[in-house]
């Protein structure tokens, strides 16, 4: 998850969860209500290391009361990173009426069921849909149709097409990676473990945050028990005693884990083979230096000076941008090894020392 922290607000970081969509759309929700209005999500998508949020916002007072059904608290276990929600909010039907009512909880015990460690708490964050499935397969088909008006045309599909395969219920992903280190096992294949979850009655998704990110509405003892069945066929190495995977791995499944290949394991782009996560289009990808950063002589080895070039400009006295090199700019270019002082110290006669530049 993102780290994050206001008056209202504190989301948890460990590592592969990820609300960052979430926890955005309940800064958006909490300001639109202050206006008696509320925010219906489109399309949210983590994408060159930004989150874009996209919402249709409307006005009604009494819309606002069903903002805590849309709101939960997270509990996230500090051992094996397992997470629950905890909706703000309930409906009570009472004599043929609504009735708007706080959330019940706590939803955990005092420690995981799984491997006894504690829980820590985040949120509010947003658990409902952040996608509007409808609106995302009309604008894929939109995108299709007008496929050259797009130059980024694949980048647009491949999200897209993601994203409506996607489980919208479920407002979080787990990492496979993650859950087989916390067990400290070879991981299974994503067929494999995709399968054995279908085959276990729940369904199961792919996230667009991460290629190795899934959602689920199984719950965390179905997940562990097929970790559990997996382990015992492929047997690691003793762990330390008091590690959350040998916590874990100390209990006998519950559930049988059948691995066998499920027909809905593979989603319609994968059987088409339509490219869902793209490759980096250049190398050294990522956010270019900030501004007003002094630029020293390893940005320019790990960057290079064409990349660095062309991320540097300014603006002239019409308030056109121009492109100049790192040189011709009011960046400054450092050598990290040259900034040493240039003054030398002597003895003079007397004894004392002076400088001299």
């Amino acid at each position: 998850m993102i780290c994050k922290f206001n008056s209202s607000s504190h989301v948890l970081s460990f590592g592969y969860l990820n609300s960052s969509h979430a926890y955005h759309f309940s800064l958006h929700q909490s300001h639109a209500n202050r206006y008696k209005r509320y925010i219906v999500p489109v399309l949210s998508v983590y994408m060159d290391f930004y989150v874009r949020v996209f919402v249709r916002v409307f006005t009604s007072a009494s819309e606002i009361k069903n903002t805590p059904l849309k709101l939960s608290y997270v509990y996230q276990c500090a051992g094996c990173d397992s997470f629950h929600l905890q909706s703000l909010g309930r409906t009570v039907t009472k004599n043929n009426s609504l009735k708007h009512a706080p959330g019940i909880g706590p939803v955990v015990p005092q420690e995981c069921s799984d491997c006894g460690k504690k829980f820590n708490v985040g949120g509010p964050i947003w658990s409902a849909p952040i996608h509007d499935q409808d609106w995302v397969l009309s604008t894929l088909t939109d995108v299709r149709q007008m496929k050259d008006r797009y130059p980024a045309y694949n980048k647009i599909t491949s999200v897209l097409t993601t994203v409506s395969e996607e489980l919208h219920e479920i407002p979080l992903f787990f990492s496979l990676h993650n859950i087989s280190g916390t067990v400290k096992c070879t991981s299974p294949s994503a067929v494999m473990f995709r399968s054995a979850v279908i085959n276990a009655g729940y369904q199961i998704s792919s996230s667009h945050c991460n290629p190795l990110g899934l959602k689920s509405d199984a719950p965390w003892d179905v997940i562990w028990d097929i970790m559990r069945c997996w382990v015992k066929n492929h047997p690691i190495k003793e762990q330390p005693r008091d590690s959350p995977g040998t916590a874990i791995l100390s209990k006998s499944p519950q559930l049988e884990a059948n691995f066998s290949r499920a027909v809905a394991a593979l989603s319609k782009a994968q059987v088409k083979k339509v490219n869902r996560f793209l490759p980096n289009p250049e190398s050294h990808w990522g956010p270019k230096v900030r501004a007003g950063r002094r630029i020293t002589s390893k940005h320019i080895s790990l960057l290079g000076a064409e990349a660095l070039n062309g991320a540097i400009s300014h603006q002239d006295g019409n308030g056109a941008v121009t492109d100049k090199p790192a040189s011709d700019t009011g960046a400054t270019v450092t050598n990290e090894e040259e900034n040493e002082p240039s003054t030398k110290r002597q003895k003079t006669g007397d004894g004392e020392q002076a400088s001299e530049p």
